[in-house]
């Protein structure tokens, strides 16, 4: 903005030098004019009046780079870009040099182009539309491979084996978790009982403070402390007429969770540092996809909420720990190692059942938390809870399920609905493509050998035996076909494909890739959900259950058979562009070409 105008003088004399544009004498400076004077001044009034209120950008003590009017952090690759800023600028003009001096028709006035980064940049929610293609591509290459399979008489059961690539299509989006409609189970739940027209009496609720945050964007808050006096804090002070207790549940954020990936289809936000003159961010929605904006966020609330000034008392979690606006005791719920707060809210329904509550309310809008209280229904009714509701939903669709009734209709159902949940699709957890929570749930109706294996795999530790397996093989096969007479997946996945001419991705996964997913909903229902009460649960290694971990990162290991074109040296096909020779893949193989070769040969 400084040099700007001097270069266009520099540039101005040496043209005159040159001959090319006659030169002018100016006599005055191009900033000596009344318009200029009057927006400078302006300019330096505004960059005043920010500082006034954002806080001197030159007295920070974070060594991040961030906008002075927004706070907003740019992101790494703009710190990166500054850092070797100069190097890359010298390289950029030494190129430019070479071009003058070389053969090619160069001229000064050419441009140098420009080091273009976003500096403050977000990555939306990703949509990836090439799924439908990859997976088409994927169908279309098992068929040919299946083709070559029977030219060459190989043995068809050892093929269905074998997934086509290193991820199942019964299970994955292109690698990645193949997600369902997680409240499809809580229509089905809801259907099992009456659910009351009007809120129910309660002494205690326990909310679900990310969801809580999330159904109260700021209206003409316009900063973080005005948001949380103007937004939030009154929301809190409204429960203490309807209820003695209440607590707020805040996830936990950690770089190694294995809901990474979940949260990263969600995009990321622009990162921003909160703090209470913090200026609040004009789109909400990209603002909450960034977790470190939240874990502060969170942080930030939960001190407000901490000093409120309420007839009731009032519990929020602050990370591990807890905070309350009454000298109370905390030791039943913190430190807590609980990382979400589907869980964690369930360690606080415990501490207020032994606190004297009779009646929970729990705040959330999620089919985990619905299905978390019914497992633990039982064990808070020992100590002496009557009734347990769940209020989901928002605005007009806001009702509430009595949790203990559905306990009561479902039966022994309600011992393996974790297990269930998690094996037919969670958050961590893939879904069986084309099979939702209502094929998944009919298909228990009439397997009832499941509710066995499901009750068993819902309780802590679990252990998955060779019986278990074939039971949930048995119960994968009635859900694609009722009419099979497959006991496992590998022959149903023949059946299904070679005689009733069944697409690819409308049969089941391997036995190997089922393997590796019960593992996974095995690891979520018995290690984590199953543990919902206990403040400091046992924790095992998430490398024993279908993850393997790469960097910081949790990644899922999907089957542990090769893919068939690997694994099976009879699929191989070459490439030769005319007749056959030495150097033929087939050749080498001692097999004859098939159709799907390249080469001219007669088959």
């Amino acid at each position: 903005m400084i040099a700007g105008p001097e270069v266009s003088h520099l540039v101005a004399q040496y043209e005159a030098a040159c001959g090319t544009k006659e030169g002018t004498e100016h006599t005055s400076h191009h900033e000596e004019t009344e318009r200029a004077q009057r927006v400078f001044f302006e300019n330096v009034e505004k960059l005043s009046q920010a500082m006034k209120d954002m806080g001197n950008p030159f007295q920070e003590e974070s060594r991040d780079l961030l906008s002075l009017d927004t706070k907003d952090i740019a992101h790494h690759t703009a710190v990166e870009l500054i850092g070797t800023h100069l190097e890359k600028c010298k390289v950029r003009f030494q190129e430019f040099m070479k071009g003058l001096e070389g053969e090619e028709e160069s001229t000064f006035y050419e441009p140098i182009k420009k080091n273009r980064v976003d500096f403050f940049r977000h990555v939306p929610a990703s949509v990836d539309s090439s799924k439908q293609k990859v997976l088409k591509e994927d169908c279309q290459l098992f068929s040919k491979l299946f083709i070559s399979c029977q030219s060459r008489e190989c043995d068809l059961k050892e093929f269905f084996r074998h997934e086509n690539q290193s991820h199942p299509a019964a299970l994955s989006d292109g690698g990645k978790l193949h997600t369902c409609q997680k409240s499809h189970l809580t229509t089905i739940l809801e259907s099992q009982v009456t659910t009351p027209e009007a809120e129910p009496d309660a002494d205690t609720i326990i909310i679900d403070g990310a969801a809580l945050v999330n159904s109260l964007p700021p209206r003409s808050s316009k900063t973080f402390e005005e948001y949380a006096m103007l937004d939030v804090l009154p929301t809190i002070q409204a429960y203490s007429t309807k209820y003695k207790r209440t607590d707020i549940v805040f996830d936990v954020y950690r770089p190694s969770s294995l809901k990474a990936e979940t949260r990263s289809k969600r995009g990321r936000g622009v990162r921003r540092r909160v703090t209470g003159k913090g200026k609040i961010p004009s789109n909400w929605r990209n603002f909450l996809r960034e977790n470190d904006n939240k874990a502060e966020l969170f942080n930030f609330l939960a001190d407000k909420i901490a000093r409120v000034a309420t007839p009731n008392v009032v519990i929020v979690t602050k990370e591990e720990d807890a905070v309350s606006n009454r000298t109370i005791n905390l030791a039943g719920v913190a430190p807590c190692s609980h990382e979400e707060a589907d869980t964690r809210i369930f360690v606080h329904a415990r501490h207020a059942t032994e606190a004297g509550s009779k009646v929970i309310m729990v705040k959330a809008s999620d089919t985990d938390v619905v299905v978390i209280a019914v497992s633990v229904l039982q064990a808070l009714q020992e100590l002496g809870l009557q009734q347990l509701w769940v209020a989901f939903g928002q605005g007009q669709h806001l009702r509430w399920v009595p949790v203990h009734d559905l306990c009561c209709t479902l039966a022994e159902k309600s011992k393996g609905m974790l297990f269930f949940h998690a094996f037919t699709g969670c958050d961590v957890i893939s879904a069986f493509r084309g099979k939702g929570k209502k094929s998944a749930w009919q298909t228990w109706d009439v397997c009832d050998e499941a509710s066995g294996v499901f009750s068993k795999l819902s309780q802590y530790p679990p252990v998955v035996d060779d019986e278990d397996l074939k039971t949930l093989e048995k119960f994968v096969v009635m859900m694609y076909d009722r009419s099979s007479t497959a006991e496992g997946v590998d022959d149903a996945r023949l059946d299904m494909f070679a005689r009733k001419q069944r697409p690819y991705e409308a049969i089941p996964p391997t036995r190997s890739a089922l393997k590796q997913h019960v593992k996974r909903a095995a690891y979520q229902a018995g290690c984590i959900w199953s543990q919902s009460t206990v403040r400091q649960p046992e924790t095992q290694t998430p490398a024993n259950w279908g993850w393997t971990k790469k960097g910081d990162l949790w990644q899922i290991v999907w089957t542990e058979l090769s893919p068939i074109a690997e694994s099976c040296q009879q699929l191989t096909k070459c490439g030769c562009k005319s007749e056959c020779c030495s150097r033929c893949k087939c050749y080498c193989f001692g097999l004859t070409c098939t159709a799907l070769c390249s080469c001219r040969c007669e088959v």
